[in-house]
């Protein structure tokens, strides 16, 4: 049974960061909020529901400027949103991995990342399109790269005032592919125990861009910045995948917990870095010979 509690339904975003700033919790889709609450994980005096808030609503791409959209996107529009596969297919098969097809009507692109977890499915794929957090609070408005909006587990850089309101994600480039794989305990409705995801761009066989993101490997998901530096620029055929998968597992620093332990992460790591590289690559029109 759910504590009692309060409950705000504001209309606009000033409304909503006033309550914030008073200590009320924000929730959106409620499937992570509530699952806490049932668990006596969370016990919030205030609950502030911006599900009704129009600027937070709202999901568009534009060929110059890439995707705009409102915190409030559920993981189900993106899963059925047909330019997010033909231009963005990580994001796909993070949010298509997201729960049940009932948890994903629910649950947003704003919670998954507000919510903070190393496991976030949505947020590797974030990580790699290099997306943005447009954020807004009693001092205005800013703009955060999601690289930087992480404080560690559960904690973001959001003053206690302040919303997450609006995603912007570039257009991915031209001759560009990206994968994420996440590995479970099962097939269905898991957690990951890690999750790889690669985006790469080429300039014929050299990698003109490789970004790469880590979840489920740190307190916070990561980029793999060095094996980034390591492999931008070079040949796909003078790429050594098992240097690679290994530089990858050295940037990170997965804890041992009752669903894995450290030394099975980071061998994980190794193995999926080198089959999502490969899914990249394959999907944006490269070889090795």
């Amino acid at each position: 049974m759910l504590p009692q509690f309060e409950l705000y339904r504001p209309k606009c975003l000033q409304e909503a960061c006033e309550l914030k700033g008073q200590g009320a919790m924000v929730f959106a889709g409620g499937t992570d909020v509530f699952v806490a609450m049932h668990g006596g994980r969370l016990r919030p005096k205030a609950l502030v529901d911006v599900k009704g808030i129009g600027e937070m609503q709202g999901a568009t791409f534009d060929e110059q400027s890439g995707l705009n959209l409102g915190a409030l996107t559920t993981h189900r529009t993106i899963e059925e949103w047909d330019i997010i596969k033909e231009r963005y297919y990580a994001l796909f098969e993070g949010c298509s991995q997201v729960g049940s097809v009932q948890i994903r009507h629910r649950g947003t692109l704003g919670g998954n990342i507000c919510n903070a977890a190393p496991s976030a499915d949505s947020v590797g794929p974030l990580l790699v399109f290099d997306a943005k957090c447009v954020v807004v609070g009693k001092e205005g408005q800013r703009t955060v790269p999601l690289s930087q909006f992480f404080a560690g587990p559960k904690k973001t850089v959001l003053a206690a005032d302040e919303l997450l309101y609006r995603i912007v994600v570039p257009p991915p480039a031209q001759c560009s592919g990206s994968a994420y794989i996440k590995y479970t305990r099962r097939k269905a409705m898991d957690l990951a125990l890690l999750g790889v995801c690669v985006y790469l761009a080429l300039d014929g066989n050299l990698l003109r861009d490789v970004r790469i993101a880590l979840s489920t490997a740190a307190p916070t998901p990561i980029r793999a910045y060095q094996t980034e530096a390591m492999l931008r620029g070079k040949s796909t055929e003078d790429i050594s995948m098992e240097e690679m998968g290994k530089q990858a597992a050295a940037e990170a620093s997965p804890r041992s917990s009752w669903r894995a332990n450290r030394e099975f992460r980071l061998k994980l790591i190794e193995e999926l870095m080198q089959r999502a590289f490969s899914t990249a690559l394959a999907r944006a029109g490269g070889d090795r010979r």
